[in-house]
C-alpha cells in the first residue's frame, strides 16, 4: 500500500489519497472518498445476512466531537454535524487543531455529500473569502447505512443519556453506535481495514427534524469558485519535489501527489510517522512546470488508474502542507515558506514531444533522480530526532535539510543515503 493518505500508489485497487492527514490535518482531511470506499466495501459484505437491524432517526442535526486517525495517531475535531436520509444528504463542518507546525493552526473544513449525479461531494476548506472547494464525484454513502444489518449488544450512558448499542462486524470493518430511543446517535465508532483505520463521533445537543435548506447549498466557494484560476504568472520553473511510496509503484508522476522538502515534513515530522513510512521508499525528483499553479488535486488510484480530482483542470496544483501558512488559495499563489508546498501532477496536463509547457500543458522533462529507503532517513541520518527538536517551532528547516541532503548524494560523509538501483528496485517489488 502507499504510504500516506494523500498519496496513491498503482499497486493496490484501493489506496487512499491525501486529506484531513497523518498529522491532525491529513486526517482531518481525509477525503469523502476514502472513508466510503472503505464503507461500501462493508456494506457489500454485509448484504447477504439477511440480518434486520435498526433505523437512526433520518433527519437531525448535533454537534459533534470527534477523534480520527491512522497508525498510532489520532486527532481531534469539533463541529456540526446535519443528518438527512430522507433526502441522501448530509453536511460536516468541523474545526481541528493542528500542532504540528505551532501552537495556533487550525484547519476548517466543510464536507457537503448529496446523492445526485455530477460533483455530489463538495470539500470546503479555509475560512472567509480565503477558501478553497474540493469537488469531487462519488458515489453516495449514508454514514448510518449499516444499521440495517446490525445487531444488538447492550445498553450503555452517554453524557447521563441511556442508549441502546447497535454493531456489526466484518473482515473489512468494525462498526457500532448507540441510539437514544428517538433514533438519534450519541456515539459512532468506526474501524477499518487497510490504511485509514479509526474515527469516533460523539454527539450532543440534537435537533430532531429536518434542519433549514440553506444548511445544504454549497459553499460560496463551491457554488462560485471551483475551480480557482490559475496564478497570474508566466513561465516556468523547475521543481524538486519529493514523493513516499511503496516499492511496488510504478517510478512515474502522472496522476500523483508530490511535495518539496518542506512540504514533506508534514508526513515524515508528524507523530506515527516511523510506522507510517519505515518500510516504504522515497524518491527525488525534477520536473518543469508551468508557473501559473492551479488548486492543488487530490490524486487517487481509482478504476486502475492514478487521476487527480479537485485541481485546475491541466494545471500543475499547489498548496501549502495542509493548507496552513496562510497564503492566498491555501498556498496556491504564494512560497509557502513556513510549512512548504504540496503539488498535484495531472496526468492529462504532460507535455508531449514538442510542446512547449505553458502551450497547452503544464508539465514535463519529469526525471527521477535517486530512490532511497526512508528507514535510512528517518534514523541513520537522524531526521526523527530533529524533528522532534523542530516540532510546534515551523519552519522544520533543519529537518528539512537532512531529507534534502540524504537524497541528493550516496556519500554517507556529505548526509546522503544508498541509492536503490534498478536491480534491487526490481526485486523488492516483487517480495512485496
Amino acid at each position: 500500500l502507499k504510504s500516506d493518505p494523500r498519496r496513491t500508489s498503482s499497486s493496490a485497487p484501493v489506496d487512499p489519497a491525501m486529506y484531513l492527514t497523518v498529522a491532525a490535518a491529513v486526517l482531518s482531511q481525509t477525503t469523502p472518498s476514502d472513508w466510503n470506499r472503505a464503507l461500501r466495501l462493508a456494506l457489500a459484505d454485509l448484504s447477504d445476512t439477511g440480518r434486520k437491524g435498526v433505523q437512526v432517526a433520518p433527519q437531525w442535526n448535533a454537534k459533534v466531537n470527534g477523534l480520527q486517525g491512522t497508525g498510532g495517531y489520532l486527532s481531534s475535531y469539533d463541529g456540526d454535524y446535519y443528518y438527512d436520509s430522507i433526502n441522501q444528504r448530509s453536511k460536516q463542518a468541523i474545526v481541528t487543531p493542528i500542532k504540528l507546525f505551532s501552537a495556533h493552526d487550525v484547519q476548517r473544513t466543510e464536507t457537503l455529500s448529496k446523492n445526485q449525479s455530477g460533483l455530489n461531494v463538495n470539500l470546503t476548506l479555509g475560512q472567509g473569502t480565503d477558501t478553497v472547494c474540493k469537488a469531487i464525484e462519488e458515489p453516495y454513502n449514508d454514514l448510518f447505512g449499516w444499521t440495517q444489518y446490525a445487531q444488538p449488544n447492550g445498553t450503555m450512558v452517554v453524557s447521563g443519556q441511556s442508549c441502546d448499542v447497535w454493531f456489526i462486524s466484518v473482515p473489512t470493518a468494525n462498526l457500532s453506535t448507540c441510539l437514544r430511543a428517538d433514533g438519534a446517535p450519541l456515539l459512532y465508532n468506526q474501524s477499518l481495514a487497510g490504511y485509514l483505520k479509526k474515527m469516533s463521533m460523539e454527539f450532543s445537543n440534537h435537533t430532531i427534524g429536518p434542519a433549514p435548506e440553506s444548511v445544504f447549498a454549497p459553499s460560496d466557494a463551491c457554488a462560485h469558485h471551483y475551480p480557482t484560476t490559475p496564478c497570474a504568472t508566466d513561465g516556468k520553473t523547475t521543481l524538486d519535489v519529493y514523493r513516499i511510496h511503496s516499492a511496488a509503484e510504478p517510478r512515474e508522476l502522472q496522476g500523483r501527489n508530490v511535495g518539496d522538502s518542506l512540504g514533506d515534513m508534514a508526513f515524515v515530522c508528524a507523530q506515527g510517522a516511523e510506522e507510517s513510512y519505515g518500510n516504504s521508499l522515497v524518491s527525488y525528483w525534477q520536473v518543469d512546470v508551468d508557473a501559473a499553479f492551479g488548486q492543488y488535486g487530490y490524486c487517487l488510484y481509482v478504476g486502475g488508474t492514478n487521476k487527480c480530482y479537485g485541481g485546475t483542470g491541466t494545471q500543475v496544483g499547489r498548496e501549502s502542507a495542509m493548507g496552513l501558512d496562510g497564503g492566498e488559495k491555501l498556498g496556491q499563489c504564494s512560497n509557502n515558506s513556513r510549512v512548504g508546498s504540496w503539488f498535484s501532477i495531472p496526468d492529462d496536463g504532460e507535455c508531449k514531444d514538442g510542446q512547449e509547457i505553458g502551450q497547452n500543458c503544464s508539465w514535463g522533462n519529469a526525471k527521477r533522480i535517486r530512490t532511497v529507503n526512508a528507514s535510512c532517513i528517518l534514523h541513520d541520518r537522524g531526521l526523527l530526532d530533529m524533528c522532534e527538536k523542530e516540532i510546534g517551532h515551523a519552519p522544520f528547516a533543519k529537518s528539512a535539510e537532512i531529507f534534502a541532503k540524504a537524497l541528493s548524494t550516496n556519500d554517507p560523509t556529505q548526509g546522503g543515503c544508498p541509492d536503490i538501483g534498478e536491480e534491487e528496485f526490481d526485486l523488492v517489488s516483487v517480495l512485496i
